[in-house]
């Protein structure tokens, strides 16, 4: 909707023609801003800011083909520049929570993410079990069960259960060992598990 003379007393300086400049555009600018901000109260404050900087810049609308269209491209602008910095905002507090994280456990960053990837790998391994070693390992690292508690459960030996979980410890291990940890690392799963 263009409104030349509107515009144009608006150029001139006339404060009353501002308020209905306001009036007429303010509703629509604060619905666009608020569908892109995600928030209404952000909107308000986008929508303000919109129209001091038509205010300062008022000068401009004189020269204007459609002086309607750079309004909105400012409200506009002002939105997606306001989500842009919300999620470098949030990028930032991920990272220093996590930081924060990382010191409190006496971590650095590396050695975390050698952790994560150790147990990404150790996962993997344990998938690769044939299924009754797998179930086995499950209930008694993962659920804590005694071998006779396994064994009762699965209709087993309780020496069947023994040598079945040692079995795909050793399994765990040569997989843990082709995946480039050292023979060291993977006994101290072995007693860590």
């Amino acid at each position: 909707m263009e409104a030349p003379d509107l515009f144009r007393r608006v150029a001139a300086g006339d404060e009353a023609a501002f308020r209905s400049l306001f009036e007429l555009f303010a509703p629509r600018f604060q619905a666009m801003a608020a569908r892109i901000t995600g928030s209404v109260a952000v909107a308000d404050d986008i929508v303000q800011d919109t129209f001091l900087k038509i205010w300062i810049n008022r000068d401009q609308l004189s020269e204007l083909q459609h002086p309607g269209a750079w309004i909105k491209k400012i409200c506009f602008f002002l939105s997606v520049n306001y989500v842009r910095r919300q999620a470098i905002r949030d990028k930032v507090m991920d990272k220093v929570e996590y930081q924060a994280e990382l010191a409190a456990k006496g971590l650095s960053a590396g050695e975390l993410t050698d952790f994560r990837q150790l147990l990404g790998f150790l996962n993997a391994a344990v998938q690769q079990l044939p299924e009754k070693q797998r179930i086995i390992y499950r209930l008694s690292r993962e659920q804590g069960l005694s071998a006779t508690d396994i064994a009762g459960e699965m209709n087993l030996a309780v020496s069947t259960v023994k040598n079945l979980l040692v079995m795909a410890l050793k399994n765990i291990r040569l997989s843990l060992q082709h995946a480039g940890y050292p023979l060291l690392l993977a006994l101290l799963i072995d007693l860590l598990l």
